[in-house]
């Protein structure tokens, strides 16, 4: 039990992070976030100490794949809320997962093409 906890917030704290790297990326290529900026959201959001959070940081101006872990994320689980709407009582995670895993790694808006029948969904990837 003690054991699975310490996973539990290490999944956590992964995921906090990338969502601070998410939030990062956009803020310092569209919005003129400077560097100062960045570290200090990253020491206020990930509850990183100064030098590693300028680490985040600089990372976030030369890494263009900063925020697809969590930008995947997003689209999967926006995936996963439209099929279980589809599939209403006859839902099953298991099914999903399968019929995701079973198309290989297409770009997130073909699989919603694949397993979505309502067109209109298509593009709302998010």
């Amino acid at each position: 039990m003690k054991r699975a906890a310490k996973y539990r917030m290490a999944q956590a704290d992964e995921a906090l992070l990338r969502l601070c790297r998410l939030c990062v990326s956009i803020k310092m290529h569209t919005q003129n976030m400077s560097l100062d900026e960045a570290t200090k959201f990253c020491q206020d959001n990930c509850y990183y100490e100064e030098k590693p959070a300028r680490q985040e940081a600089m990372r976030g101006t030369f890494d263009p794949g900063y925020l697809n872990y969590t930008l995947g994320k997003l689209q999967i689980l926006k995936l996963r809320d439209d099929y279980k709407t589809q599939e209403g009582d006859d839902f099953s995670i298991q099914k999903f997962h399968n019929e995701l895993l079973n198309h290989g790694m297409p770009p997130i808006r073909l699989l919603r093409e694949i397993m979505l029948k309502d067109q209109t969904k298509w593009d709302q990837v998010l």
